[in-house]
C-alpha cells in the first residue's frame, strides 16, 4: 500500500525514526545510498521523501544507527528463553562458586561439633563456635545454594526440592540448638543424628558429598 505522510503511524516514535530513515534513504534524491532502492519502493516513497528534508533526514540517523548498534551489542544469552536448562546452565554453577566453599566450612564445624556432643562436652569451643557462626551461615548460604536449584524461573521457592531439604535441616538444627542450650547430653546426641541425617539429604541435592566424607574432616 502507498505510503501517506499524512496518516499518523501506529507504532512507537522511535521505531517510526528508524522506519523513516530506512525508506528516505533508499530514495536516490538523497544520495546516501550507492544502489537505488526497487521501483516499486522507490514509488512508494516518492511522496515522503518530498516531504522531509535531508537535514531532518541526517538529524535521524544517529539515532536509527544507536539503537541498531546496541541491538547488537547484547550478548546471545540476552535472547534466550528462560526455559528450564537456563537455570542449569548459569543459576547453579554460579551458586556452586558463591557458597560451596561456605558450606563446606559448616558441615566441618558440624562434624567438630558432634565429636563435642559425642564426649559430653556441650559448653565447649566447638558446640558456641558452631552457633555462633556456622549455624547462621547455613541459614543464609544453604538457602541461596538452595533455590538456585530451580529448574525453571517461574518456580516459586516453595516448589523447589532443595529449598524443602533445606527447610528440613533447619527445623532440626533448631531442635539441637535448644537440646545443646540446656546442656541435654542424650537429647543433643538423638538431635544430632536426626540433622546428620537431614544434613546428608541437603548436601546430596545440592549436589555435595555426604557429611561424612573426608573433605570435610
Amino acid at each position: 500500500p502507498e505510503v501517506r505522510p499524512d496518516r499518523p503511524a501506529t507504532s512507537s516514535p522511535m521505531a517510526s525514526r528508524i522506519g523513516l530513515v530506512a525508506v528516505v534513504l533508499a530514495s536516490p534524491a538523497y544520495g546516501l545510498i550507492h544502489n537505488p532502492a526497487p521501483s516499486s519502493l522507490r514509488s512508494s516513497v516518492s511522496g515522503l521523501s518530498r516531504c522531509v528534508s535531508r537535514q531532518e533526514v541526517l538529524k535521524l540517523i544517529p539515532s536509527a544507527l544507536g539503537v541498531s548498534a546496541a541491538v547488537a551489542s547484547f550478548p546471545p544469552s540476552a535472547f534466550a528463553s528462560g526455559g528450564a536448562t537456563a537455570g542449569r546452565t548459569t543459576s547453579i554453577p554460579t551458586a556452586k562458586k558463591r557458597y560451596f566453599g561456605r558450606i563446606t566450612a559448616d558441615v566441618k564445624q558440624f562434624n567438630a561439633m558432634g565429636d563435642a556432643i559425642k564426649a559430653g562436652d556441650l559448653s565447649g569451643a566447638a558446640v558456641t563456635d558452631f552457633w555462633a557462626t556456622a549455624g547462621d551461615d547455613f541459614k543464609t548460604a544453604g538457602y541461596l545454594l538452595a533455590v538456585a536449584f530451580k529448574i525453571d524461573g517461574r518456580i516459586p521457592p516453595d516448589k523447589i526440592q532443595q529449598k524443602r531439604d533445606h527447610d528440613a535441616l533447619m527445623i532440626a538444627l533448631g531442635k539441637l540448638q535448644k537440646a545443646t542450650s540446656k546442656r541435654d547430653a542424650p537429647g543433643s546426641q538423638s538431635a544430632f543424628a536426626d540433622v546428620r541425617e537431614k544434613l546428608d539429604v541437603y548436601l546430596k541435592g545440592v549436589e555435595l558429598p555426604e557429611s561424612s566424607d573426608k573433605m570435610y574432616q
